[in-house]
């Protein structure tokens, strides 16, 4: 279900996140992976099929876990962008009709426990109105299986931290949308390693 208050805590990882992640398993994953999420359904919606239908970016941010373990991590922490995915042209969001989004770990992310967070926003032009589908994972990332390169941190510009806030221009919500490549994702700069 949508979420719209960029002020709470939820919007790092979704509804009641920080309650559940003791009781949730950490996914081993190497720098370098290609990695996903993929559609989940309310209870209002039909069982087939899970697709994106809400016109918007898709973004995906790694946050390292200042925790020992990141199940006690609750992603108070700094984040930053590993993925972004955008409009395909003036008319249409690549989200758009998608079961999901892959993306790859970057080589060069340094080994630890992370959340990893993938979000997709329904833009829409009244400030407060934006939705945002949100849920994260908790993941170890392992040096890359080919060990050729060296983990980098990011540094501060690509840093963010949640929560906090987004509009978009009017056009950009309109149907049917104009001049989606002008949009400018919300966030830092996208970190590539």
């Amino acid at each position: 279900m949508p979420f719209y208050d960029i002020y709470s805590e939820d919007v790092r990882c979704g509804r009641g996140a920080s309650k559940s992640g003791e009781e949730t398993k950490t996914a081993e994953v190497f720098a370098g992976d290609e990695v996903g999420f993929v559609v989940g359904r309310s209870a209002m919606e039909p069982l087939e099929p899970h697709l994106i239908y809400h016109n918007g970016p898709g973004q995906v941010y790694l946050s390292q876990s200042t925790a020992a373990d990141v199940r006690e991590y609750e992603g108070d922490g700094n984040w930053f962008k590993i993925s972004y995915h955008g409009p395909t042209n003036d008319s249409w969001w690549s989200t758009r009709d998608q079961t999901g989004m892959n993306f790859t770990i970057p080589d060069s992310t340094p080994p630890g426990q992370y959340l990893l967070r993938v979000e997709h926003l329904y833009v829409r032009y009244p400030i407060g109105t934006t939705q945002f589908y949100i849920a994260c994972a908790q993941i170890n990332v392992r040096p890359p299986r080919n060990g050729t390169v060296g983990a980098k941190t990011p540094s501060p510009e690509y840093m963010v931290r949640f929560p906090g806030g987004l509009a978009v221009p009017e056009y950009m919500y309109e149907w049917p949308n104009t001049r989606l490549t002008e949009y400018k994702p919300p966030g830092p700069a996208l970190w590539t390693g």
